[in-house]
């Protein structure tokens, strides 16, 4: 009987080896703009994205634990498109279809609207992806949130959580 109990303890430790560990913290993101708990330390990075002949600033607030990419993207509206509904209209809808692209998959005829939750299931280098995203229209600027992971190992109740955390200030 003990033995048994040491080579179940021991079969225990090792599936606890194997198992993505997540340690939630909320953390303000997008200049304030929505708040979100992610399942580890994230870190942002910043680059600027040519977009209609000029450029975009991009903040990406993201934390990875194993496979699964838990984020949310935050784009300042340029001086060209502050105050400009339709020119933020469009530079949300081609993210929005950028998404589809990243995942090589067609974007379908009607795009999600903003603010709904969506799923896309594609391929990735590493082969089948899904992705869960959001995206809002601020008057600051776009936010997006994003889960995304293969599709043999999507954690369905992480990304619930990512989600049901990720709770916007203002709605455009």
């Amino acid at each position: 009987m003990l033995r048994r109990l040491a080579v179940l303890a021991a079969m225990l430790v090792a599936l606890a080896a194997c198992s993505p560990r997540y340690n939630w913290r909320e953390v303000p993101v997008a200049a304030g703009a929505v708040s979100a708990a992610f399942p580890d330390k994230p870190e942002t990075h910043r680059r600027t994205l040519p977009y209609d002949g000029g450029s975009v600033e991009f903040y990406l607030t993201a934390a990875q634990v194993g496979d699964t990419l838990f984020a949310v993207g935050y784009a300042p509206w340029p001086a060209a498109m502050r105050g400009d509904a339709a020119k933020q209209a469009a530079f949300g809808r081609a993210v929005l279809s950028s998404l589809y692209r990243n995942l090589d998959t067609a974007p379908p005829a009607q795009l999600p609207g903003f603010g709904q939750r969506f799923a896309i299931d594609g391929r990735s280098p590493k082969g089948p992806a899904r992705m869960e995203a959001r995206l809002w229209l601020f008057p600051d600027g776009l936010v997006e949130g994003l889960v995304t992971a293969s599709a043999h190992s999507y954690p369905r109740h992480e990304a619930d959580e990512f989600f049901r955390t990720l709770v916007p200030k203002q709605e455009h």
